[in-house]
């Protein structure tokens, strides 16, 4: 008998002590929240009624006759409680009875559990499975997903994560470039693929794409299917409206001497006009099964023409996507063994299939150009030129609900959760490795001018041949073109080396925005006069504008000036400049100078605060009475979170109106790092054995690297979160956004990309 107390994790949990304890007739003194959990106290009812004396009232007996009162007698006194206290208790009972009550019926409805925050991978996971991508392709972009999404708003990730899936797309789908045209340059090309993908239907329509272009009279169509019934009838109805000639070839006929006569035709023919020399010439294969043993005999014949022919693998995007990997991995395997590998596909019925992604996803692995894109049966319109960002937008909208969705054991598997998936993890990871670092190396080649050179480099620093020759031409190669509108510039290093090193720290390509590019030149490879490398520097390299590690001398401010063109100094606190007719040292001068800019930058692998001011001046060099006008531009570099002073920067500059000096700046601070990275690039190189006989390859190469990390690092474009991605994954450590993390990322990228080289060619 007496009061218990109870405290569980939660009040069902409390409340589930109390009935195996007291039973449903406990009565519910309190309850409240405590650390831990949840703390309820009840007792029995009917301890509550001895410790209260009340007995509850039986059921009221049936009147019985009046009898008179007794004598009353002596009333003994009460070991009861008042009748106050027991229609207190009462009342407090009926309480308890309602609030057990309420809480009952609360605690009978169990409460939705909170669902687990959904991680950008698990996002991403479903989502591309969820319109029909691959495990495989699913996996490969998984361990690509940049870590800046995990602090993407959830509002923002859904969207974030749709560009992301787009651009990751774009660049595995390769496409013709837009100023060629398939048809225009002529050839001989070969439609394959299975039976019912729409082969004659595409046949037609390239025929009369080209026929509207060109015209009809050098154009020609062949048949090779003698088995399906009307095939032959159908291209002729085709060729008969276009007005070009058809041929049909017998399952024994000789192809090659079919080409060869209507790619030459005999004088005789051609003097009476009855034929032309075919310039473009289509066939239309039979369709055959990718597991029919025939298939290699097949595609053979186009191999044993003796003339080249393009083969145009035509893909049924209504198919199911073990279909069509199978249909790829058997036709490529016999193109390859005919001799005419596959020149691209030919996507057909995308109007009729259900999941897109299929499609893409086969093409994205396999790197399968697309030629074009069928989306009907109407002979020309339904064929169309590949828009991809169309195609992936189309693939990614499609409705994500289906019965053939993957079941819970399959997800688990998909995130390496099974032994069988761990057991496959090796190979896989290899083939995806060599696909995202083929992707990355092109997006490098696009996104950072220079990078193709840097390639060469480490091509001939990896042969390890000392060659004079190859210091030469890299010295005196033509500086990179920038695009319309876009202005390039230089960094320059100090004019002497640090203590440390033996070499000069080489000159740095910047590109308009102040990024560094993987271009850089040797010191000792320009002429050795100032006035000479900035006239380098003005007529061959281009540059419009400087950063520089000290000021130029008087002259060449005033030419730079006279060619508006900016130039940027870093100075010492000590440096002089002449201000209302006194010299005094830049510090002096820091509380007359006047706020003009605020924003964030990178410094030493960290996001900062630039407060930065400005104070015109007159600068004089030793020795001369000349002077030459000057901004002093000071920084204070802040600390985001407490706002602490970290540094101050001093610079000097020309007074160029129109310039952005601000920004500029800005990457002067960011670019501090640079001769240090260069200085590691060279010290991880020589460890490696790179360019071991050839110092001046091994130096430019180092300072192509350490450009390249160090614009990786600064450059918040969405493609640049992409490659850090690519390299964190390859790298497999740390993903901190620093120069050197990045420097170490690309030298594994480098090596990681000959090893599969090396192991490709021994392969074949």
């Amino acid at each position: 008998m007496g009061v218990h107390r109870f405290i569980g994790t939660s009040a069902r949990d409390a409340m589930r002590q109390v009935r195996e304890t007291l039973g449903d007739e406990a009565l519910i003194l309190s309850n409240r929240q405590v650390d831990g959990g949840v703390e309820i106290v009840a007792m029995l009812d009917a301890d509550q009624q001895s410790l209260t004396g009340h007995e509850r009232p039986p059921e009221p007996a049936a009147p019985s006759p009046v009898a008179p009162d007794p004598e009353p007698a002596p009333r003994p006194v009460s070991v009861t409680a008042p009748q106050e206290m027991q229609a207190f208790s009462a009342q407090l009972m009926n309480e308890f009875a309602a609030m057990r009550d309420l809480l009952d019926s609360r605690l009978s409805a169990a409460p939705a559990p909170e669902e687990a925050k959904a991680t950008p991978a698990t996002r991403l996971r479903q989502r591309m499975i969820g319109v029909g991508f691959s495990q495989t392709l699913v996996r490969e972009l998984i361990a690509l997903l940049p870590a800046e999404f995990a602090d993407t708003a959830d509002e923002e990730i859904d969207e974030a994560l749709n560009g992301w899936i787009s651009r990751q797309l774009a660049a595995r789908l390769e496409t013709l470039d837009a100023n060629s045209d398939l048809l225009a340059e002529g050839g001989v090309m070969a439609l394959i693929g299975p039976t019912g993908v729409g082969k004659t239907t595409t046949t037609a329509k390239l025929a009369s794409r080209y026929v509207m272009a060109h015209g009809n009279r050098d154009a020609a169509l062949i048949t090779t299917d003698s088995y399906r019934i009307g095939a032959q009838e159908q291209l002729r109805i085709y060729a008969r409206l276009l007005g070009v000639e058809v041929h049909a070839l017998e399952g024994d006929g000789d192809l090659g001497a079919l080409l060869a006569r209507l790619m030459t035709p005999r004088r005789a023919l051609l003097q009476m006009q009855r034929a032309t020399p075919k310039r473009t010439i289509l066939i239309d294969t039979l369709g055959m099964s990718q597991r029919d043993p025939r298939l290699a005999t097949e595609v053979a014949r186009l191999g044993e023409a003796g003339v080249p022919i393009a083969t145009l693998l035509v893909l049924d995007a209504a198919s199911h996507g073990d279909t069509l990997e199978q249909v790829v991995a058997a036709y490529q395997q016999a193109a390859a063994q005919a001799g005419t590998p596959i020149r691209g596909c030919i996507i057909t019925k995308l109007d009729e299939s259900a999941r897109p992604a299929t499609v893409l996803d086969i093409l994205a692995r396999h790197r399968l150009q697309v030629l074009f894109v069928g989306n009907g049966q109407r002979v020309p319109e339904d064929l169309a030129a590949v828009d991809v960002a169309a195609l992936v937008h189309e693939a990614l909208s499609v409705d994500s609900a289906s019965p053939f969705g993957y079941d819970a054991a399959t997800l688990a598997e998909m995130a390496g959760q099974t032994r069988q998936s761990k057991a496959h993890a090796l190979s896989r990871d290899v083939v995806s490795h060599g696909r995202s670092l083929q992707a990355m190396f092109e997006t490098l080649a696009r996104r950072a001018p220079g990078t193709t050179l840097l390639e060469q480099l480490w091509t001939h620093g990896m042969s390890n041949a000392a060659s004079e020759s190859f210091a030469a031409h890299m010295a005196a190669r033509a500086p990179i073109t920038m695009a319309p509108g876009e202005e390039q510039a230089l960094w320059w290093s100090k004019e002497k080396g640090s203590r440390r090193q033996d070499w000069l720290m080489p000159l740095v390509s910047l590109d308009d925005h102040g990024l560094p590019l993987p271009q850089t030149w040797l010191r000792h490879r320009l002429p050795t006069s100032e006035a000479e490398r900035m006239r380098w520097a003005r007529e061959t390299h281009q540059s419009v504008w400087h950063l520089m590690a000290a000021p130029p001398a008087p002259g060449e401010m005033h030419r730079l000036s006279a060619d508006r063109q900016l130039w940027m100094a870093a100075a010492t606190a000590s440096r002089q400049v002449r201000h209302q007719g006194e010299r005094q040292r830049l510090v002096d001068l820091a509380g007359l100078a006047d706020e003009v800019d605020q924003r964030q930058c990178r410094w030493r692998g960290r996001t900062v605060t630039m407060v930065l001011s400005c104070l015109p001046a007159l600068y004089e060099t030793r020795g001369s009475t000349a002077s030459v006008e000057v901004l002093v531009w000071y920084a204070r570099l802040h600390d985001v979170d407490d706002n602490r002073v970290l540094a101050q920067r001093y610079w000097l500059s020309n007074a160029v109106t129109g310039r952005d000096v601000a920004s500029r700046l800005a990457r002067a601070v960011a670019l501090e790092g640079l001769e240090g990275l260069t200085r590691q690039a060279m010290r991880r190189l020589e460890e490696h054995g790179v360019a071991r006989s050839d110092r001046e390859t091994r130096l430019q190469l180092a300072s192509g690297l350490a450009a390249l990390a160090t614009r990786l690092e600064l450059c918040g474009e969405d493609w640049a979160m992409d490659v850090r991605a690519q390299l964190f994954n390859l790298s497999g450590g740390t993903r901190r956004r620093t120069g050197t993390v990045l420097l170490e990322a690309l030298l594994q990228a480098f090596t990681a990309r000959d090893a599969l080289r090396e192991a490709r060619g021994a392969g074949a």
